[in-house]
């Protein structure tokens, strides 16, 4: 049986290459244009020294960075992991922007990590982009607090270089990424999973491009799906919806928290991406089929967020989605998806994606969208995306769940994580179930 599930996957992946290698070859025989009058800039933030406190000693400082409006959808942003317990952060955290207009304003806000509140606003500085920052430079620039004082300095690196070859044929500002990544540890999870490290990831990807592929009107988004019982029950407007919706929030709260063992970086590519959840798996077994780790994910304005599925762990969740989503009443798009080395073409990372989303139900047109968001982000990547109804898919799933079955089995005790938190949902009778 798995061995045909081995050829369906193969067979999926070349049919998926015969359909874009035309693409690729007329892409590559167009016209490469000559350098234009805007830039292109490599950003690197390097650090804080003496910011502002957020507490009475120190603070947990961070950098969020918006290439216009903050408040505007469109403009492009960029975030730094945290640094805890500290007044000279060292964040070293790259940004690739294209096409950039002269004399463009890029503004720094730096602000306190919460664990359980809102950020707290510590100061702002402002790089002007353009001909002025041609070349390698380095800048240490002001930090003005809220209170319009100066405190505390910000290092920032900058590379400009005329906008050359197909940044000339952008309509505006855009980035090349890297796509930044935090992966949050949660150890009680990982006892419930059985993992050897006692570790659970969960993580959140700050893809680019969403609004530009996806539009920002929410009405265009996918909705709950009103079909749906157990979807029905989170987001009905009675007490239990309300303590559901309240469960699912404390979940996604505490598998996404931010703490010391929170991991923050950047993936360019495909195969970084591949690395960065399979890698020390790998190191572990080699020969570990990666074609039946399932990850379960949501994409919202804010990013992508996701964890492997886990059969055992996620037993007593209403809705996966819904959690990954922090009770959004609509998601950009949500399913699961695979991500694995494909034998036959060098050992390519290919990413399968699908919509199988019972509390969302995402379009199956909206599939192209979702293939296009991902090769955007990560070059190299190969992606698939795939209809939950697929009759391959549901083969694939099929074997999947029987293996998760088997490990379930395996364990000696069952207990939830947040039973004082969550409720169990009935027993699921669609493959839609999540």
């Amino acid at each position: 049986m798995l061995a045909s599930i081995h050829e369906k996957f193969s067979s999926l992946v070349h049919r998926h290459k015969d359909t874009v290698s035309e693409a690729v070859e007329t892409a590559q025989e167009a016209t490469i244009p000559v350098a234009s009058k805007n830039w292109d800039f490599s950003i690197t933030f390097v650090g804080g020294k003496d910011v502002p406190r957020g507490d009475i000693l120190s603070s947990d400082p961070f950098l969020e960075a918006y290439l216009g409006n903050p408040e505007d959808p469109y403009t492009l942003s960029f975030i730094t992991g945290v640094h805890w317990n500290t007044l000279n952060p060292v964040w070293d955290a790259k940004w690739e922007l294209l096409n950039v207009t002269d004399e463009t304003e890029l503004e720094l806000y730096i602000k306190d990590k919460d664990k359980m509140k809102e950020d707290t606003p510590l100061g702002k500085a402002v790089l002007v982009l353009g001909a002025k920052l041609e070349g390698s430079q380095e800048h240490t620039l002001d930090i003005v607090r809220p209170d319009g004082h100066v405190h505390g300095q910000v290092m920032v690196h900058t590379t400009g270089t005329r906008s050359y070859g197909k940044s000339t044929t952008l309509s505006k500002a855009t980035t090349a990424g890297p796509v930044r990544y935090s992966r949050h540890t949660s150890y009680a999870a990982g006892v419930l999973t059985e993992n050897r490290n006692l570790e659970f990831y969960a993580y959140r990807l700050r893809l680019y491009h969403l609004f530009d592929i996806f539009g920002t009107d929410v009405s265009e988004y996918n909705g709950w799906n009103k079909e749906y019982s157990a979807a029905q029950k989170i987001f009905a407007e009675n007490l239990e919806g309300s303590q559901i919706r309240q469960a699912l929030h404390n979940q996604h709260g505490y598998l996404y928290r931010h703490g010391r063992s929170t991991v923050y970086n950047a993936v360019a590519n495909g195969t970084e991406l591949g690395e960065l959840l399979h890698g020390d798996r790998l190191k572990k077994n080699p020969e570990q089929d990666l074609k039946m780790v399932v990850f379960t994910y949501s994409i919202v304005p804010k990013g992508m967020y996701f964890s492997e599925t886990g059969a055992a762990f996620f037993q007593d969740f209403m809705s996966k989605h819904a959690m990954h989503a922090n009770r959004a009443t609509e998601v950009i798009f949500s399913g699961e998806f695979r991500i694995f080395q494909d034998a036959h073409n060098h050992d390519d990372w290919t990413l399968m994606i699908d919509n199988n989303s019972g509390t969302y139900s995402p379009r199956k047109e909206d599939l192209p969208k979702v293939r296009k968001l991902f090769e955007t982000n990560f070059p190299g990547l190969t992606v698939i995306g795939l209809d939950h109804e697929d009759p391959t898919l549901k083969e694939i799933r099929a074997e999947t769940k029987r293996i998760e079955a088997e490990t379930a089995a395996r364990q000696k005790q069952r207990f939830s994580l947040f039973g004082s938190m969550g409720s169990k949902s009935e027993e699921p009778s669609s493959p839609q179930e999540i």
